[in-house]
């Protein structure tokens, strides 16, 4: 083997680790934003109820205050959202608030009708668990017994209504 063919193998052996490494790479970033994209998930449907009343209650005026500004970006601008509160900020708040929730009921109501006619009674069931958990309030306890689950079927519910959930929020994006 002469040095040219030992230079030729090596650069091959350099372009097919890096584009390995690079795939990889890119690999990790997808499920690192599928895995941020859920735990917003579920973080907005904790936080559902309080994120409902403080547009309830809001001294802004919403509708006046509604832009054309789109519910991936607002979504997106989660990630981006530092703890530095402005003045001038509330409008804007209130405003996204208001987006989100709503793009959050649309998306309910979608997972709702897709549940129901599936033909399938987990995913009916999937539907009342979220329902209970996250709009209700209900305790593990109570929603197990009333459904009549154990708690890792509770918990395997929670992770695929909250993966279907949020493949509807956040579109492609949310899926893995």
């Amino acid at each position: 083997m002469d040095k040219e063919q030992i230079i030729k193998l090596a650069a091959e052996a350099a372009v097919s680790a890096a584009m390995n490494y690079l795939a990889q790479q890119s690999q990790k970033e997808k499920k690192s934003r599928h895995d941020k994209r859920l735990r917003n998930t579920k973080l907005l449907l904790k936080h559902y109820p309080l994120l409902k009343e403080h547009c309830k209650e809001s001294v802004f005026d919403l509708p006046k205050a509604i832009t054309t500004e789109r519910v991936v970006d607002v979504l997106d601008s989660l990630e981006r959202y530092s703890s530095d509160i402005y003045i001038e900020s509330i409008k804007k708040s209130v405003t996204r608030t208001y987006i989100i929730l709503a793009h959050i009921e649309q998306m309910l109501r979608l997972y709702k009708i897709y549940c129901e006619t599936s033909g399938k009674a987990e995913d009916e069931r999937r539907y009342r668990i979220l329902q209970a958990v996250y709009l209700d309030g209900e305790k593990i306890s109570s929603i197990c017994e009333r459904e009549g689950i154990d708690e890792s079927t509770y918990y395997r519910d929670i992770r695929e209504g909250c993966g279907k959930l949020s493949a509807l929020i956040f579109g492609i994006d949310g899926v893995s």
